[in-house]
């Protein structure tokens, strides 16, 4: 059997121009799942010859279209025509671009101008969306593999064509979040909005510092998501990139805001930045993973640093300190750190001003009763970093 594919194009005049797209066959009487229907390199080529007779049509058309200035009623002279390629999802089509000179009566009767805007880079805004789009959820590599086995060959793309149409397409991001006037109309004010916000070093690609911090976060107002993303170099402030997802989101004066967040000191800078009255929200994630590393502290320590019983004694408590935050009981859990945190205060420390008073049940045996004299401050540090974490449970 033997299939033949045409494109007809009708123009204004009435008149038909049939082109012969493509035409394949299969020789086989009994068929088999590899031969039925048409395969993708066949779909490539089809979807190919198409685009490229579609833009020739329309650019032809275009360049006819332009004849007298639309200001003056002046014929429009040209000065000649310049070779262009389109890059699109369909493959990479040649364009012959009319290039016109300007009407004396706009004053640029000496300059020249082409007669179809594409830039110095067309290409058409679905292959800058696919491109983005993949390169968001893979490596640039991996999306140039990706998109080179499915779209005509002709498209054919590499992680640096990726990377260089992703910057593009930021930079023209960049410069609407910088004009927020311009867009839409404004999102109503809500009554509750939740903000997650999490962090991580990412390899750099060049330049003096070989990583570099990326916060991302997501603000949520009812069904609604906004996300937002932003580096974090130095000193530099991250609310106006935070605000103004707040107030997308519909966030206003009044409005009840929720951070969610690992406990990370530099997250919680930007929640007292964007919202200093906002209630945070530790989530039990890296809550237990706060607990994980107080007890493998304790027990990594050697005999010689603190006896047996004592480092049972300590991470009991923590676990059980563990186990109540779980199951609702904030209070009594942080009465078991804090009974931790008096008993590593070192003894000379009790009695001074501010110092914490002993929790009942310290002294409850003489083993543990005395803060261990050779006791690493690696341990003593982690119990008074855990506390600075759980404002957020009450």
């Amino acid at each position: 059997m033997k299939w033949t594919l045409n494109l007809i194009t009708e123009f204004d005049s009435g008149e038909k121009e049939i082109h012969e797209v493509a035409n394949w066959e299969r020789r086989e009487v009994f068929i088999k799942p590899a031969s039925l229907g048409i395969s993708i390199e066949e779909s490539k080529q089809i979807a190919a010859n198409i685009q490229r007779q579609m833009v020739a049509d329309q650019v032809d058309r275009h360049n006819r279209a332009l004849t007298v200035c639309r200001f003056c009623g002046q014929p429009v002279r040209t000065k000649g025509y310049y070779p262009s390629i389109f890059k699109s999802v369909f493959g990479k089509v040649p364009m012959r671009v009319r290039r016109v000179w300007g009407c004396k009566c706009c004053g640029t009767g000496n300059r020249t101008f082409s007669s179809l805007p594409t830039g110095r880079n067309p290409t058409s805004p679905e292959l800058k969306y696919l491109t983005s789009k993949l390169a968001a959820l893979m490596p640039f590599g991996k999306v140039a593999d990706f998109m080179n086995e499915l779209l005509p060959a002709t498209t054919k793309s590499n992680a640096s064509s990726v990377r260089n149409r992703v910057m593009r397409v930021g930079q023209r991001v960049e410069k609407a979040a910088a004009n927020p006037g311009l867009g839409g109309p404004a999102t109503p004010a809500q009554e509750e909005v939740v903000i997650g916000l999490d962090g991580g070093y990412v390899r750099g690609r060049s330049g003096p510092e070989r990583n570099f911090e990326v916060v991302a976060g997501k603000v949520l107002a009812g069904q609604a998501a906004t996300r937002f993303a932003f580096v974090r170099a130095g000193t530099s402030t991250a609310s106006p990139r935070v605000q103004q997802a707040m107030m997308q989101a519909g966030c206003r004066d009044g409005t009840h805001v929720t951070v969610l967040s690992d406990g990370e000191a530099g997250l919680r800078a930007i929640q007292r930045e964007i919202q200093p009255q906002s209630e945070h929200v530790l989530d039990w994630f890296h809550l237990a993973m706060r607990f994980q590393h107080v007890i493998q502290v304790a027990r990594g320590l050697s005999h010689d640093q603190i006896r047996t019983i004592a480092k049972l004694w300590v991470t009991g408590r923590v676990d059980r300190a563990k186990w109540c935050l779980w199951n609702g009981k904030p209070v009594k859990g942080l009465h078991y750190l804090q009974s931790v945190q008096d008993w590593l205060t070192p003894c000379r420390q009790r009695g001074a001003p501010g110092a914490h008073a002993l929790g009942h049940g310290v002294a409850g045996s003489a083993a543990v009763s005395e803060c261990e004299p050779g006791l690493p401050a690696k341990l003593r540090q982690a119990i008074p970093g855990q506390a600075t974490d759980f404002d957020g449970l009450g």
